[in-house]
């Protein structure tokens, strides 16, 4: 980057017009640290804003100091003589390198031409200089050009290398002894990038050019000169594209300069060295993709500047904008003007700003000239107006009239554009269309059958990205507005780095809540974190950090990092490998680093199309010998479908009869009345006693009769059946509350791990609950917080049993939306460490990789439920608050206000309670009513034909 003087009592935008002579004369001590200089300013000013800087000035001769508008000036006398300073300034004594960078010597805000004289002997200085002159006991530096400041660099250590390059340039490098061997690689590639860069701008800023080591983290550019850190002197991507970007510096920001706000000179230097890197290797539009990723990072409403306010990068957000959007900024002028008018702008800003600031103004102005187009509006919204383009699509509906397809689509955007491009697929091709923004509503007739709308997948617009578009990437927590989790065990381990983090948790105090909102970092490869939320993180290396999306949010990540050897460098090492997801370190070197896949561009699906199927039904029988080969067989039903449940009794018997052991779990009963099923099983208790203490009929709402054959198989082959769901009241809960309001009791029920990353499994949720759920949760999070408690219990009970007896099989019961696609609960025992197991569907649409085997049962009848044809006013009231026409409660004179007290003399109190009597009893009954006080008696006869009739008002329940 262009090493930028720091100016923080101005705004440093002058025009520099007029020139001055500057002269130095210093006196290195090396031994006390002490810089001791004289410096005479000729210049034609009446006053000189004095920048700031740590020298002490000792004398002041033919000016005063004078403070004015909070600026130091000096103020000349009526006297032409030169303004003469002395002063001083300090470094470490005995220093072999001192590194004078800015703030070293009392520097004015103009440009001015140095001639600098240094007395010293035994030390190597590199300058801005393009000539120097040895003396006796000095030595003078001499420069051609105009400087806005001086830099100088004083070491005793480095081996000196040159090349006069076929550009013309003398190249020179500056190492440390042990980087000495690296010289020719970068003298050479130093030649091979001015060659590249004179034949593009057609001329070369300055005669000579050195690279320079320096002893801490560095890679700036001063007129003729590089200065690169010790740290990466080394690295391949230093050798690829720093160096090339620290040489185009020499003409844009050292020959070519920006105001110190508004600074542009990043934007360009990085357009024609990293990006046109890229664009040489076919990855353009991934390196945009890239600009666009650390946008997301470290940008938001709290940090954006626009572009005109951009100074340097002192910040990763900062960097984001005044190196990534300006970059970005210029691809997008490039491709509005066209490249021709774009390379004219060039050469007349390099040929009219010599030595001057140019401003954006004064860019919009040269680009118009080049295009002789009017570009306010451009420049108004990407350069003086912060943020992205963002935009959001939906209410996609599709139609076919007459001969063609009708898409029509909801677009709303931030303003940024005022045409949007979009491309619109069928199976077979795709047709481009450019859509007005300033209409919300949008209509497309088409000749094609669209599959989905793609907009921007190659990167073109400068945009806010969708959380599909950006993997997870250590960008997103180098700023250090993350929240990190470690174990309590861990705490001293990773100490260090707990200091560098504003936001701490312990693993035991993580509210769900709060992670919804924030990124994390997970300390430690055995976290306990780790387990409740499923991450799969597998240590590699001794050294390891992965990324993954937060599974409460996508927009946001969650990182995990280990390491066996803590030390200061990993950190370094991992701020430039920022756009990586996993990065694995062994002995200190990188032996992986890999980015997850993400999605290209914005896709938005559209229902279209149709699946055909050829006609190879098999009998269900057909496949009864694969299914009897798996550890599991997980059969989906539709609850209400007895022909769904006559299929698993068919494979259960098959099962059984292949000389397996079996199992049966089943979603409808809740695990804490395990022991009951176990005693029904026995002998122990009887079927209906089993009712009544797994709360059959207060836990799941169907009716009995579609599960009592595999019951009483059960029953009669001696099965184990297994009580697969969570009870009833923790779910409620988590729905209502959040997981964080269980107490440690409750907390103990649900499974220590859940899986929330499974992106297409919530969408599938979100489909069928805006089809089936809307109506029974308050919003999706509740459904989709129950849906995954309901398939992690059901899937831990299925591993736990297994695993206590690993002689058995298991057939699981369970809702389709529980099993298809593996989705739900096959996932879970397979990451719990079943892999054997087989997904059967009853009654679904086809769709692909939706089960092994789609059953489709003909209908077949089983008894219904006894209903006596009431409304009652709710599960605990069983007073009559209305009747169902011709019902055997009207045939029997039941009346309105009547409260059920027994059925065949056996008290009610609850409807489960009359659920149960009413299955045990025959076609007739007597039922127990309190009638205005007093008890009577009255026969139901069930044959009589019940007629359905809408509920009143309130919805009472009907019984």
């Amino acid at each position: 980057m262009k090493k930028t003087v720091l100016i923080t009592l101005i705004s440093f935008v002058t025009l520099f017009a007029h020139e001055c002579s500057y002269e130095l004369d210093l006196v290195f001590d090396m031994k006390k640290g002490v810089l001791k200089g004289d410096a005479k300013i000729v210049t034609d000013h009446d006053s000189l804003t004095l920048l700031d800087t740590s020298a002490n000035i000792t004398s002041i001769k033919n000016a005063r100091l004078i403070v004015k508008e909070n600026r130091p000036l000096l103020l000349k006398g009526k006297q032409k003589d030169p303004i003469e300073l002395t002063f001083l300034y300090g470094f470490k004594p005995g220093a072999k390198d001192v590194l004078l960078l800015e703030g070293w010597y009392p520097a004015v805000d103009l440009m001015c031409r140095y001639e600098t004289r240094i007395r010293h002997s035994g030390m190597q200085f590199i300058t801005e200089a393009t000539a120097s002159k040895k003396r006796a006991d000095s030595i003078v530096y001499e420069y051609d050009h105009p400087l806005d400041a001086l830099h100088l660099i004083a070491s005793s250590h480095y081996k000196s290398a040159s090349l006069d390059s076929k550009s013309g340039v003398k190249l020179s490098t500056y190492l440390y002894p042990e980087d000495a061997h690296l010289a020719q690689r970068y003298l050479q590639r130093s030649a091979d990038y001015f060659s590249r860069y004179k034949k593009r701008f057609g001329f070369t800023p300055f005669d000579t050019f050195r690279i320079v080591e320096a002893p801490f983290p560095a890679g700036y550019s001063m007129p003729t000169f590089t200065l690169i850190g010790k740290q990466i002197i080394d690295k391949p991507f230093v050798f690829d594209s720093s160096l090339g970007h620290e040489i185009v510096h020499q003409w844009f920001g050292n020959y070519v300069y920006a105001p110190y706000r508004g600074n542009w000179v990043e934007g360009l230097t990085t357009f024609y060295s990293d990006y046109l890197y890229a664009k040489e290797a076919n990855e353009a539009a991934d390196y945009r993709k890239e600009l666009l990723i650390k946008y997301d990072s470290y940008v938001n409403a709290a940090n954006e500047i626009a572009l005109i306010e951009f100074t340097s990068k002192n910040k990763e957000s900062k960097n984001a904008v005044g190196y990534g959007k300006a970059a970005f900024f210029f691809y997008m002028l490039e491709k509005e003007i066209g490249a021709e008018a774009f390379g004219r702008g060039i050469d007349i800003l390099l040929k009219s700003y010599r030595y001057k600031t140019a401003s954006y103004k004064d860019l919009r102005k040269i680009f118009e000239e080049a295009s002789n187009r009017k570009l306010l509006d451009f420049f108004k919204t990407w350069v003086y107006s912060k943020g992205a383009f963002d935009f959001a699509l939906s209410n996609i509906e599709l139609s076919y009239i007459d001969d063609r397809y009708i898409l029509q689509f909801d677009i709303r955007s931030n303003g940024k554009l005022k045409r949007l491009p979009i491309k619109v697929c069928s199976d077979e091709e795709c047709l481009w269309e450019t859509i007005d923004l300033s209409k919300t509503h949008q209509r497309l007739e088409l000749d094609i059958e669209p599959k989905e709308i793609v907009v921007d997948e190659n990167y073109e617009i400068f945009r806010r990205l969708y959380p599909s578009e950006v993997p997870p990437v250590i960008s997103r927590i180098l700023d250090g507005d993350v929240t990190v989790v470690v174990d309590r065990r861990d705490e001293k381990r990773f100490s260090g780095m707990l200091k560098v983090f504003k936001h701490v948790v312990y693993s035991d105090e993580v509210k769900f809540e709060a992670l919804k909102k924030e990124d994390l970092l997970v300390l430690g490869e055995n976290n306990t974190f780790l387990k409740q939320v499923a991450l799969p993180f597998t240590m590699e290396g001794d050294t390891k950090i992965e990324l993954f999306k937060n599974p409460f949010n996508r927009s946001r990540v969650i990182a995990v990092f280990e390491s066996h050897r803590l030390s200061r460098a990993i950190f370094y090492k991992l701020r430039h490998l920022g756009k990586y997801s996993t990065v694995v370190l062994q002995n200190g070197k990188i032996v992986k680093k890999e980015t997850k896949p993400s999605q290209r561009g914005v896709h938005f699906k559209i229902a279209s199309g149709s699946y055909a199927l050829k006609p190879a039904l098999d009998p269900l029988r057909s496949i009864f010998s694969d299914l009897t080969n798996q550890k599991v067989v997980f059969i989906g039903e539709q609850h209400t479908d007895f022909s769904n449940h006559l299929n698993q009794l068919k494979i259960i018997e098959a099962m059984v009869k292949s000389g397996k052991k079996v199992a049966i779990g089943m979603e409808m009963f809740q695990e804490p009345y395990q022991k009951y099923l176990d005693a029904f099983i026995a002998g122990k208790i009887s079927e209906k006693e089993m009712l009544k203490k797994t709360e059959y009929f207060k836990r799941w709402k169907y009716n009995y009769h579609l599960y009592r054959p595999i019951i009483l198989y059960a029953k009669k082959m001696g099965l184990p059946i297994v009580a697969l769901n969570i009870e009833k009241e923790i779910t409620k809960k988590v729905v209502r509350e959040g997981i964080d309001a269980l107490s440690s009791a409750e907390r103990n029920r649900v499974p220590a791990s859940i899986d929330f990353s499974n992106g297409r499994y919530k969408e599938e949720l979100r489909r069928i609950f805006s089809s089936h759920q809307s109506r029974t949760f308050k919003d999706f999070d509740e459904f989709y917080y129950a849906q995954l408690l309901w398939d992690e219990t059901m899937a831990k009970n299925i591993v736990r049993f297994l695993e206590a007896h690993p002689d058995y099989t298991m057939a699981v019961l369970a809702g389709n939306g529980h099993v298809m696609f593996g989705f739900g609960i096959p996932d879970r025992i397979k990451r719990r460490g079943i892999h054997r197991y087989k997904i059967t569907v009853n009654s679904m649409k086809p769709k692909p990789g939706i089960a092994d085997y789609l059953l489709y049962p003909e209908p077949i009848a089983t008894e219904k439920a006894k209903k006596i044809g009431v409304y009652l006013e709710g599960d605990t009231d069983l007073k009559v608050v209305d009747l169902v026409k011709d019902s055997p409660a009207t045939k029997a004179g039941i009346k309105k206000g009547d409260v059920i007290t027994a059925v065949d003399g056996t008290e009610v109190n609850t409807i489960p309670d009359l659920k149960l009597e009413l299955f045990f009893t025959g076609k007739r009954a007597e039922i127990t009513l309190l009638r205005n006080g007093k008890k009577i008696t009255v026969p139901i006869d069930f044959s009589v034909a019940e007629k359905r009739q809408t509920p009143p008002h309130g919805s009472p329940h009907k019984r």
